[in-house]
């Protein structure tokens, strides 16, 4: 049982590249940590971490696993930006269904003060007329299906915690990079890049790498739902908040300061451009900065030595 004189966070979707981060991030902030997953690879003894196995749309079970925390995060999603639009339905099933079933029981959780939902600042704006960072109050036109998804999701928890006893935040990160990412699946990038060099392997690069990007590293985003949490609860309220460096740089860029830190040339697959890819996306965290205090603490060149230093441990 969790130590209750400590407070308790619960991470839905905890095996994945963030969750692994946030369970580090708020284990070593003195939380008892409740990681919850369909399943987990092999996992090391935590003190104050419990790992446990249930599937997202066993709506019962999911509830009695959070029934005596204080915070519950929402990472899990079972589609990434590149997933084609194969079945609108499915995604609706896999992505959203449950989360709503989860909100529609959530008034009865005894301890839950607040919600957090990690959104995706990177895709539920889409494309926008002006290569200007974006606010919170930007319209949504995603262009993909897991933006899609996203968005329809902000707006069922903000339907959802109206007139409850909890708070929900919505948080909206860039490019989240760092420690754990898969190295295997479609998953970002840098991780990719470092691989490919790693492994003496070439890359595929779109549209030439003239895509501008926000790039946050993980531990930046954990602090920032660390400071949702620590704010005084308003009971029924849902604010979103975009999670970015206010930083825009081209993808071709990243890729120079990884061949950098390496001191090796990446080989480039070039291809054309595709259907999901906005031109450019950078956030505006004028809001997160000004309510919170908020603003990252690690750079991007920082971050990818960090990185460096990660896959160099692991593919050894």
């Amino acid at each position: 049982m969790p130590n209750q004189l400590k407070k308790t966070i619960a991470i839905i979707g905890g095996s994945g590249f963030i969750g692994k981060n946030f369970t580090k991030y708020f284990s070593d902030n003195n939380f008892d940590v409740v990681v919850i997953d369909r399943h987990f690879e092999l996992k090391t003894a935590t003190p104050g971490v419990i790992f446990t196995s249930v599937d997202i749309h066993h709506t019962q079970e999911l509830t009695m696993a959070v029934e005596r925390v204080d915070y519950v995060i929402w990472l899990v999603h079972a589609s990434v930006p590149s997933t084609l639009d194969e079945s609108l339905i499915d995604d609706f099933s896999l992505n959203i269904s449950p989360l709503i079933k989860f909100l529609e029981k959530a008034e009865s959780l005894p301890n839950m003060k607040k919600f957090i939902y990690l959104s995706s600042g990177g895709t539920v704006y889409g494309d926008v007329d002006e290569n200007e960072p974006i606010g919170e109050l930007h319209p949504q036109n995603p262009i993909s299906n897991y933006g899609l998804s996203k968005s329809i999701a902000e707006k069922y928890i903000k339907y959802l915690t109206k007139n409850t006893g909890f708070e929900s935040f919505i948080l909206r990160p860039s490019n989240v990079f760092g420690m754990f990412q898969n190295l295997i699946k479609p998953q970002g990038i840098i991780g990719f890049a470092f691989k490919s060099l790693h492994d003496n392997k070439s890359l595929d690069l779109y549209d030439d790498g003239r895509v501008i990007r926000d790039f946050v590293y993980v531990m930046d985003v954990a602090n920032a739902t660390l400071k949702c949490i620590q704010l005084d609860l308003k009971s029924g309220n849902t604010t979103q908040y975009n999670v970015g460096s206010n930083e825009g740089l081209s993808i071709k860029d990243v890729l120079n300061k990884i061949e950098k830190i390496c001191n090796k040339k990446l080989v480039l697959n070039h291809k054309t451009s595709r259907t999901f890819d906005c031109s450019f996306s950078v956030l505006d965290t004028t809001k997160i900065n000004s309510d919170l205090n908020w603003k990252i603490e690690t750079n991007i060149d920082e971050g990818l030595i960090k990185v460096w230093e990660w896959i160099n441990t692991v593919e050894k």
